[in-house]
C-alpha cells in the first residue's frame, strides 16, 4: 500500500538574504566562507529585503541578530503605503525576521487634509547600521513642507533606537529648503557610526551632492575616526573622495576620478589592508570604462585602492572589473581577518555578473605588499528573478563572528530575488505484494499519482512533481511476492503563489494502483484477483502553512469604515461622488479578503482614485449578484495581520428623483473560510445516510443563534424539528456594525456605538453545549453520493446580541412643539393682494404710455411724408 508522506508546505514569497559563516576546509588548507550551507533569511515579496544589511549584538543579551532593511514593506502605519520597515532577524535554527517598531503614526497634518509630511514610499529601512545596543535607521526619501511652501521637498529623516527609546533625527528638516540648500537633502542616504558613537550621516542632495557614500577610519593618526565622503557628481561628474578631518571637519585629503560619469564614489570603504595600522581607503566607480580586446570601450566596472603610507600620501592601484556589465564595485565590505592570516579582507560586489546577471561577490585577501588583486573565492547568486535583477551583492556587511566560531562572517543582500529557495515536499509510495497459489515470482502493478486531485478538470492544480512539471505521475513498478516493501520517492513542489488562489484548503495526494492481469496469469491462463478488501488507492493531505499561528487555521478580524467627500447631492446633477474606505485586519491572515460595495440604482461606478499616493490603488471589478449592483475589490491573499488600507472609490450619482430622500452604498469586507462536508471518501457509492446537526439556538429562554435559513449542496433533504426564521428577517434588511458600513449621500451619518469596558474572568466563559443551551435538531437525508463526491449544508445564522447585553441609558429629550400651518385666509388675502398690485402696475404703465408703440411707415405714401422738401424744410406733420 501507499504511503505518502504528510509535510505542510510553506507558502511565503521572499526576497533574499544571505548569511555565509567562515570554516576551515582542511584538504585546501585555507580559510574561506562557507557557501554550501549559508543561512538564508527571506522577507514579504516586493519589500527590497536585503536593500540594507547589518549585524546587530546587543551588550545585555547573548542572542546574535540580523538587522536587514525593506524599504517597500508595507507598515501598519495608518493612511501609509509602502512606508518601509526594518527587520530583526534571529540569528537561530528559527531564522525568524520580526518587524523593528520605530514609528507607529502616519502623517503629522497643519490642519485636516492639509499634510505636513508625507510618508508614504519614504524607504524607511533603505541604509540601516548598527552599534551595540544603538540601532540607525533612515528614510532617505521622507518628504516634508514647511507652511509657508506648497512644495514637498525630500529632506529625508532618520530613527535612532537604544533599548526602548527611539528619537528622530532629521537635520535636513529645516527653513533652508532652496535647491541649493537642504531642500533635496535626502537625508539619511548613507551612513555610518563612529567609535565614539557619533552618527556620520550623508544627504547627498544637499550643498553639493556630497554623502553619496561615506565610512569611517582614522586617517591623521589622533585615534579619532575621521570621515570619508564620496561624491560621484563632482568634477565635471569624474567623481571625488573627501576625507575630513573628524574634529574640526577640515579637509584632509582629496582623490579625484579620471573618467567622466563613471560614478567614481559610488560606494567607499576604509581598513587596513596591509597591516601598517594606518587606514586605507576603497573606491568603487561601477560604470568605468575599459578598452576590450577588440579596442572597443567597455563598462566594466573599476575599484580604486589606496594604501596610506606613514608620510600621509596615497599609493593607488586600480582593480577592474572582470564582466561587462555587471557593476563591478557597486558595493565594497570589509571582512576583517577571513583567513587568519594577520591581514584584513575585503569583498567587492558585481551584483548584475554572473550567469544570467545573477550576481557575484568577490573575496580578496590583504598581506603585507597591499591587495592581492586576484580573487581567493567567488561567491555566485543561485537564486533567480521574475521581475527584476535580483541584485545579489547590492548590499553587504562583513566583520562580524556571529556564530563565535572564531572566524568572520559575510551578510550578503540580494534585494530583487523573488525565490529564495523551492518550496518542496516528498511524495513517498510503497507497494508489498503476497499471496497463496501458483502466483509468480514477480508481479507488475501500475501506479498513478495525482496531486490536488479534488480540484475540477481545468482548474489550476497548486502543485507539480518536480521531474516533469506534472499534476501526474505514472509508474509500472515490478514488486517481488513476498519480499520486502518497495518504495520510490519523488519530489513534487507549490506553484508560484501568483498562479493560484486558493490557500486554504489542504493538497490531496491521490495514489491508485493496477496489478498487470496479463503477465500474472499461470500457464492456464488463469488470472490472480486483489483482495477486494484492500484499498486500490489511497489519499493524503498536505496542508499550506499559512500565516495563522501554530493552529494554521487563520482567524481574521476585519474591520471597515467609509467616509464620502459630499453630503448633499442635487437633482438633475451629475454628482460625482468619491468614498473613502479604510479596510484593516486585526487578527491574523485574511486569505481572498475582498470589499464588496452594493451600489444603489442612482449610482454608477467610475473607477479607483489612482492619483494621491496616500491612497491604495486597488484591484476592482464590476459585477451583479442576483440583480444587485456590485463593486469587488481585492484587498490581498492575504491581508496579512495588521494590514490597513486606505482606498478611494469615484462614483457619480445621476439617477434620482424625487422620492429619493438618501442614497445609501452598502460595503462589507469579507474573506475565505474553511468548512466541513460530508464526502464519500470510499470504494464505491451509498445512497441512504442521515446527517443529524443540532443547533443551539435559544439561552435561558433567550435567542442565542437566530437561524435565517438554511440551503443544500448535493443530494440531501433537509428537515427541521422547530421553525426556521419565524420572525421572518429579511437578510437585506440587515445592518452590521463590525463588518458593514452605510454611506448616505444626505446629511450626516448615524453611528451606532456600543461599548463595554468590563474586565473578562474565567467566569465569564462558557460552553453552550446542547446540555446547556436549547438545540432544535436539522435532520436531512442523504441521497446516493458517488465515490469522491460531498454534500454540503450551509446554514445562515445571526448572533442575538441582546441576550448577552444589559444596557441602560437615561436620555434627555428637548420636544419642540411642530409648526403650526398656516391659515387659508391669510393664503386667500395674500393672493388678492398680489392681483392688486399687479393691476395697478398696469394702469400705471398704461398712463404713461408704454403699451403704445412707434411703429414704421408701411405705405409708400407716408415715406414721402418723412422725406424732406427741396429748400431744405421738413414736414412738421410727422
Amino acid at each position: 500500500m501507499a504511503s505518502p508522506v504528510r509535510r505542510r508546505l510553506p507558502l511565503r514569497p521572499r526576497r533574499l538574504l544571505l548569511l555565509l559563516s567562515g570554516l576551515l576546509v582542511p584538504l585546501c588548507g585555507a580559510f574561506n566562507l562557507d557557501v554550501d550551507s549559508p543561512a538564508e533569511y527571506s522577507g514579504p515579496e516586493g519589500s527590497y529585503f536585503g536593500f540594507a544589511v547589518d549585524f546587530f549584538v546587543p551588550s545585555a543579551s547573548n542572542r546574535m541578530f540580523l538587522l536587514v532593511g525593506a524599504p517597500k514593506a508595507n507598515t501598519t502605519q495608518p493612511g501609509i503605503v509602502e512606508g518601509g520597515q526594518v527587520l530583526k532577524c534571529d540569528w537561530s535554527s528559527s531564522r525568524r525576521c520580526q518587524p523593528i517598531e520605530f514609528d507607529a503614526t502616519g502623517n503629522r497634518d497643519y490642519a485636516k487634509d492639509d499634510p505636513l509630511e508625507f510618508k508614504s514610499h519614504q524607504w524607511f529601512g533603505a541604509s540601516v547600521r548598527s552599534k551595540q545596543d544603538k540601532i540607525l535607521a533612515c528614510a532617505p526619501l521622507y518628504h516634508w513642507r514647511t507652511e509657508l511652501k506648497q512644495e514637498r521637498e525630500p529632506v529625508g529623516t532618520c530613527f535612532l533606537q537604544d533599548g526602548t527609546k527611539t528619537v528622530e533625527y532629521a537635520p535636513c528638516r529645516s527653513k533652508n529648503i532652496d535647491a541649493d540648500g537642504q531642500g533635496f537633502c535626502q537625508g539619511g542616504f548613507s551612513i555610518d557610526f563612529t567609535k565614539a558613537d557619533r552618527v556620520l550621516l550623508g544627504g547627498p542632495g544637499s550643498f553639493y551632492w556630497q554623502g553619496y557614500s561615506v565610512a569611517v577610519g582614522d586617517f591623521n593618526g589622533d585615534g579619532i575616526d575621521d570621515f570619508v565622503s564620496g561624491v560621484p557628481r563632482a568634477a565635471r561628474t569624474l567623481g571625488m573622495v573627501y576625507i575630513y578631518d573628524g574634529k574640526n571637519m577640515s579637509s584632509l585629503h582629496n582623490f579625484t576620478g579620471e573618467q567622466m560619469a563613471a560614478y567614481f564614489g559610488f560606494s567607499v570603504a576604509a581598513t587596513d589592508i596591509n597591516g601598517d595600522d594606518y587606514a586605507d581607503v576603497f573606491i568603487g566607480a561601477p560604470l568605468f570604462m575599459d578598452r576590450g580586446s577588440d579596442g572597443k570601450l567597455q563598462e566594466v566596472g573599476q575599484v580604486t585602492v589606496s594604501l596610506q603610507r606613514a608620510s600621509g600620501e596615497f599609493q593607488t592601484t586600480k582593480l577592474n572589473g572582470f564582466e561587462v556589465f555587471a557593476r563591478f564595485g557597486s558595493a565594497i565590505a570589509p571582512l576583517g581577518d577571513l583567513d587568519q592570516d594577520g591581514f584584513n579582507d575585503i569583498a567587492i560586489a558585481a551584483p548584475y555578473g554572473g550567469e544570467d546577471k545573477k550576481g557575484i561577490v568577490y573575496i580578496f585577501n590583504g598581506r603585507s605588499t597591499g591587495l592581492n588583486t586576484v580573487p581567493s573565492q567567488i561567491l555566485e547568486g543561485q537564486w533567480a528573478s521574475q521581475n527584476m535583477p535580483p541584485s545579489f551583492g547590492y548590499s553587504m556587511k562583513g566583520a562580524t563572528d556571529i556564530d563565535k566560531n572564531g572566524y568572520p562572517d559575510l551578510i550578503v543582500g540580494a534585494f530583487g530575488v523573488d525565490r529564495a529557495v523551492l518550496y518542496s515536499f516528498n511524495v513517498r509510495f510503497c507497494l508489498k505484494a503476497d499471496g497463496k497459489g501458483a502466483l509468480p515470482r514477480k508481479l507488475n502493478f501500475q501506479v498513478e499519482l495525482l496531486l490536488d486531485k479534488l480540484k475540477q478538470k481545468g482548474a489550476i492544480r497548486r502543485a507539480l512533481f518536480l521531474h516533469n512539471r506534472s499534476p501526474g505521475h505514472s509508474k509500472n513498478m515490478t514488486i517481488s511476492r513476498g519480499g520486502q516493501m518497495q518504495c520510490e520517492e519523488l519530489i513534487a513542489y507549490l506553484r508560484d503563489e501568483s498562479e493560484f488562489r486558493d490557500k486554504l484548503t489542504p493538497i490531496t495526494i491521490f495514489m491508485e494502483y493496477r496489478l498487470d492481469y496479463r503477465t500474472a496469469a499461470d500457464a492456464t491462463g488463469l488470472r490472480p484477483i486483489l483482495n477486494q478488501f484492500t484499498p486500490a488507492n489511497i489519499s493524503r493531505q498536505a496542508h499550506i502553512l499559512l500565516d495563522c499561528g501554530e493552529d494554521n487555521v487563520c482567524k481574521p478580524k476585519l474591520e471597515v469604515s467609509v467616509d464620502s467627500d459630499q453630503k448633499k447631492i442635487y437633482i438633475g446633477d451629475d454628482n460625482p461622488l468619491t468614498l473613502i474606505v479604510k479596510a484593516q485586519n486585526q487578527g491574523e491572515g485574511a486569505y481572498e479578503a475582498e470589499l464588496i460595495i452594493s451600489m444603489p440604482p442612482q449610482a454608477d461606478f467610475i473607477g479607483v482614485v489612482r492619483n494621491s499616493e496616500a491612497l491604495a490603488r486597488l484591484s476592482c471589478a464590476f459585477k451583479t449578484e442576483n440583480q444587485t449592483r456590485q463593486v469587488v475589490c481585492d484587498l490581498g491573499n492575504p491581508m496579512k495581520a495588521g494590514t490597513q488600507l486606505l482606498a478611494g472609490l469615484r462614483f457619480s450619482v445621476h439617477q434620482q428623483s424625487e422620492m429619493d430622500t438618501s442614497v445609501k452604498f452598502d460595503l462589507q469586507i469579507q474573506s475565505s473560510n474553511l468548512f466541513d462536508k460530508l464526502r464519500n471518501n470510499g470504494p464505491s457509492s451509498f445512497s441512504k445516510a442521515m446527517l443529524n446537526l443540532q443547533w443551539p439556538y435559544k439561552y435561558n429562554n433567550n435567542t442565542l443563534l437566530y437561524i435565517l435559513h438554511f440551503d443544500i449542496d448535493g443530494p440531501m433533504n433537509c428537515t427541521s424539528d422547530m421553525e426556521i426564521n419565524p420572525l421572518r428577517i429579511k437578510i437585506s434588511s440587515l445592518q452590521t456594525t463590525e463588518k458593514n458600513d452605510t454611506v448616505a449621500g444626505q446629511g450626516d451619518r448615524n453611528h451606532l456605538i456600543t461599548k463595554r469596558d468590563l474586565a473578562l474572568s474565567e467566569g465569564d466563559v462558557h460552553t453552550l453545549g446542547c446540555g446547556i443551551a436549547q438545540c432544535l435538531r436539522i435532520v436531512c437525508q442523504v441521497g446516493r453520493l458517488d465515490r469522491g463526491k460531498s454534500a454540503i449544508l450551509y446554514v445562515k445564522s445571526l448572533l442575538w446580541t441582546e441576550t448577552f447585553m444589559n444596557v441602560t441609558t437615561n436620555v434627555t429629550w428637548g420636544i419642540q412643539p411642530a409648526p403650526m400651518p398656516v391659515p387659508v385666509w391669510v393664503i386667500i388675502l395674500a393672493v388678492l393682494a398680489g392681483l392688486l398690485l399687479l393691476a395697478v402696475l398696469v394702469f400705471v404703465m398704461y398712463r404713461m404710455g408704454f403699451f403704445k408703440r412707434v411703429r414704421p411707415p408701411q405705405e409708400e405714401q407716408e415715406r414721402e411724408q418723412l422725406q424732406p422738401h427741396e429748400n431744405g424744410e421738413g414736414n412738421s406733420e410727422t
